[in-house]
């Protein structure tokens, strides 16, 4: 399906509404050293920051990341938020309900990729910064990917017959450029290989149901995850790349227009 056919806000409602936590679970599990990808982005978060804001929380991994910590969720789905831990607001990113420069950081795990119109998002996360806050943020990435990743990849979405999606595409390529735009001056910039392992039916259904694949039916889905798990009997695992990229910024001026 076209990505100018989709009705993402109705999408996304009935996706997390339905499975709730499913990007969580996969993510969770998804690995790169010593870390998953929550543990990548608040590693971003200066030891100082005292008012931390996750947006587009889902249930919670970021806050559980950084416990102890004052974190306030925001989510839109309530489904989604009710698993989320400590203090949490249902609300629309383009309409947060805190005052002006009320948080030292942003946090936000993939929300930047769904979250639309991205100009708009991007100026309310400056607007709840105090001047010096720092948005930190994961996205999905196209790479890095190894040679045998592609090669699973391919032969996954060749049984989904569709390819994952995001409102903004696979990769924001001017995320840059936009974050500029809301106010910000980029400090980091990187990419990372996390690899989520298939070992049983399970963890390829945990795989294939985070998937955000428009029109792809569900028997189209088990299909795809019974092919990952018997594939994965004969390697004795298999792993399945997600590469992912963190980016970090300082609102440091009024927001240009």
């Amino acid at each position: 399906m076209p990505e100018n056919d989709i009705d993402w806000p109705g999408y996304l409602r009935e996706f997390h509404t339905a499975a709730p936590g499913s990007t969580e679970a996969l993510l969770s599990r998804a690995v790169a050293g010593d870390h998953t990808p929550y543990r990548w982005l608040v590693r971003a978060v200066s030891g100082e920051a005292r008012r931390v804001l996750d947006l587009a929380c889902g249930n919670g991994p970021v806050a559980r990341e950084l416990y102890g910590r004052w974190v306030v969720g925001v989510d839109n789905n309530a489904a989604q938020l009710a698993g989320a831990p400590g203090p949490k607001v249902q609300a629309d990113a383009l309409h947060l309900p805190f005052a002006n420069e009320a948080f030292d950081v942003v946090t936000c795990s993939i929300g930047l990729a769904v979250l639309q119109p991205l100009p708009a998002v991007l100026a309310e996360a400056a607007r709840v910064l105090r001047r010096g806050g720092v948005l930190a943020a994961i996205v999905p990435a196209v790479r890095p990917l190894r040679r045998s990743d592609l090669r699973t990849i391919t032969s996954l979405t060749t049984r989904l017959r569709s390819t994952p999606q995001f409102p903004a595409g696979g990769e924001i390529k001017d995320l840059k450029d936009q974050l500029r735009l809301a106010g910000f001056d980029v400090m980091e910039s990187q990419r990372e290989r996390y690899a989520y392992t298939v070992r049983t039916l399970d963890d390829a259904r945990i795989l294939v149901g985070a998937l955000y694949l428009p029109g792809t039916s569900d028997a189209r889905r088990e299909s795809a995850a019974v092919w990952l798990s018997e594939r994965a009997e004969t390697k004795d695992g298999l792993q399945v790349a997600i590469p992912v990229r963190r980016i970090t910024a300082m609102r440091t001026k009024v927001a240009l227009h």
